[in-house]
């Protein structure tokens, strides 16, 4: 029983606190020239190459107004229509969705509000997926802790 208990806890640590990869977090810097260009990058500093890019006007928000995908530094730009304000949502995503940066873009009567631009979201499935198996975890590990102290008791 005790085996039994030793090794629940240890699929508990490595189950339960998943180490974060290296390259799994997405990071994207931005500069503002002639138009908007963004970099993105793995935490590692490797380039998030061949990334699919949807950019979405504010008037049209289910309909990309504009799809491309990062080039081998993992950079792509573009200009917003200016005819267009409002909030300019832009989505860099892997084919699997697992690695991903989300961004707003506010553009005004007269273009980009630079000051205004924002990082809506950050997602690693793999702490999602860990978090998802959570219960499943604690449910066996107290079921087994529980046959363990009622044993002991006889």
């Amino acid at each position: 029983m005790k085996r039994l208990l030793v090794a629940l806890v240890m699929c508990l640590a490595l189950v339960g606190f998943p180490a974060q990869a290296s390259a799994h977090q997405v990071e994207t810097f931005y500069t503002l020239d002639n138009q908007l260009e963004f970099q993105s990058q793995f935490s590692s500093g490797e380039p998030f190459v061949g990334a699919t890019v949807s950019i979405y006007a504010p008037n049209n928000p289910d309909q990309p107004w504009m799809t491309t995908t990062t080039d081998s530094e993992g950079r792509f730009a573009f200009v917003p229509d200016e005819s267009i304000p409002g909030d300019w949502e832009v989505a860099i995503e892997d084919d699997t969705r697992s690695h991903a940066d989300y961004w707003t873009v506010p553009v005004g009567d007269k273009g980009i509000i630079y000051d205004a631009i924002s990082l809506d979201s950050t997602e690693d499935v793999h702490y999602r997926a860990a978090a998802a198996f959570m219960p499943l975890v604690f449910s066996i590990g107290g079921a087994l802790a529980w046959l363990g102290f009622t044993r002991r008791r006889r």
